[in-house]
């Protein structure tokens, strides 16, 4: 009785496959699913912006890139005389975008039967369409949030995103349990390619050129052609000798500047908005006092021959046992100094004139040139280069990166090698477990 129930069974199985491969297509099984999105048009229907000249070959083409050429092919006009314009040659257009001859003719008939006419889901992202967004609101408070806190200057990264998004979706959907936000590295993805969001390493005053920048400079190149001029009617202790530049000579021309050290060098970066050029932050965040640790002092002389030491100064007042048991390991090649804020102000750099430079330079003429910093034009440090003849050139406010040699060729490889310095020395100092403490830089 068994045997002949599972013999009944396999018939019943049998028939029924039997009935169902009678069926016409697609009257028991549902039909393909439809992609969504509006569906493509010919492209003599609906022109396309023609895509730019190509130089080089491209090896793969989008479908969107294939209908861009066929359109240009189609409604582009070609001067063939005074007043009159004819249609582009399938070689003409090959030519213009680098694509193989052959392949313009395919993609003519591909289109002609149909094949584009059919919307990819990538094709559809790059439309506009995609997958939609669930929380707007939430991303739309989001979003003001976050150009009120970059027009105020503060910084933005990624924990604050995090943050106030938790913060407006339990706002803005109370009824909803938090839980059910994520903070996915998807949706932030999204979040910040739908608003235009990228981040961004922080400008400084001094990359960004000021509107009359070209003026600011020639008229200061004007002001030091004009003193480098031989003066053989004024009075002076030496007699007037003819250097290397007119009234200088090059022992005597110099440019001093001042930058900041740190003990551990950050990369300042923030989200802000994509186009921007200026990507601009609050002084109390990257420039305040208390962020400096230490600051050295070059000054380099325009015949290359170092006669003046670095000055660093840290903060402090240089005094304690500290202090003290520090000054026997400080470098002799290197001057140090103590400061409240880290900085040199004027009562240090008439410091510096009269130890450092002024016995260099010999009681010859001298043309010195420094930045805008205050500290730089104070009445007591003009009165000291005037009472020795040094000629004050003062670089146009940000334009340091362009004339300033410091700034050119010297501070940029002069912190990469004291980077590799202060990572090789904190290694050492990691591998002997010596004690902790305030650590002085030993350059």
């Amino acid at each position: 009785m068994a045997r002949q129930s599972q013999r009944s069974k396999g018939t019943a199985r049998s028939k029924v496959r039997v009935v169902l491969s009678e069926l016409p297509p697609g009257r028991f099984y549902p039909q393909p699913k439809q992609k969504r999105g509006p569906k493509r048009q010919l492209v003599s229907t609906r022109p396309r912006t023609a895509p730019q000249i190509v130089q080089n070959c491209r090896k793969s083409y989008t479908i969107n890139y294939k209908l861009r050429v066929l359109s240009w092919l189609q409604t582009a006009s070609i001067p063939c005389g005074p007043s009159k314009f004819r249609e582009p040659t399938m070689r003409e257009a090959a030519e213009r975008f680098k694509i193989p001859f052959g392949n313009l003719g395919r993609w003519q008939r591909e289109e002609k039967a149909g094949n584009y006419l059919e919307v990819s889901a990538s094709a559809r992202r790059l439309e506009g369409g995609g997958r939609r967004r669930k929380w707007v609101d939430m991303e739309r408070r989001l979003y003001e949030c976050f150009r009120q806190r970059r027009a105020e200057g503060k910084i933005v990264r990624r924990s604050w995103f995090r943050q106030h998004a938790k913060r407006l979706y339990s706002e803005t959907y109370p009824s909803t349990m938090v839980s059910q936000f994520r903070f996915s590295n998807g949706w932030f993805r999204g979040f910040l390619s739908w608003h235009k969001i990228t981040l961004r390493a922080i400008t400084n005053k001094a990359s960004q050129l000021p509107i009359d920048y070209i003026e600011a400079l020639v008229n200061w190149m004007k002001f030091n052609r004009r003193n480098s001029q031989l003066r053989p009617n004024t009075p002076s202790a030496l007699p007037d000798i003819p250097g290397e530049v007119g009234h200088y000579r090059l022992s005597n021309i110099c440019n001093m500047d001042q930058t900041p050290l740190l003990f551990k060098y950050l990369s300042g970066r923030t989200y802000n908005q994509q186009g921007e050029k200026t990507i601009w932050v609050q002084g109390s965040q990257q420039s305040d006092w208390e962020k400096r640790q230490a600051t050295i002092q070059l000054t380099i002389f325009a015949d290359a021959i170092p006669r003046v030491k670095p000055l660093i100064f840290f903060r402090g007042l240089g005094v304690g046992p500290t202090v003290l048991a520090e000054k026997a390991r400080y470098d002799p090649r290197v001057v140090v100094k103590f400061n409240a804020k880290a900085y040199a102000n004027s009562a240090n750099i008439v410091e510096w004139l009269d130890e450092q430079v002024i016995p260099v330079l010999g009681g010859r003429p001298s043309l010195m040139a420094l930045n805008m910093f205050g500290g730089h034009k104070t009445d007591e440090v003009l009165d000291t280069m005037r009472a020795h003849d040094i000629t004050l050139s003062v670089i146009p406010g940000g334009c340091t990166s362009m004339v300033q040699p410091l700034d050119i060729s010297i501070n940029r490889p002069f912190k990469d090698i004291l980077k590799v310095s202060i990572a090789k020395s904190f290694d050492e100092r990691k591998k002997t477990k010596t004690g902790g403490g305030t650590h002085r830089f030993s350059c």
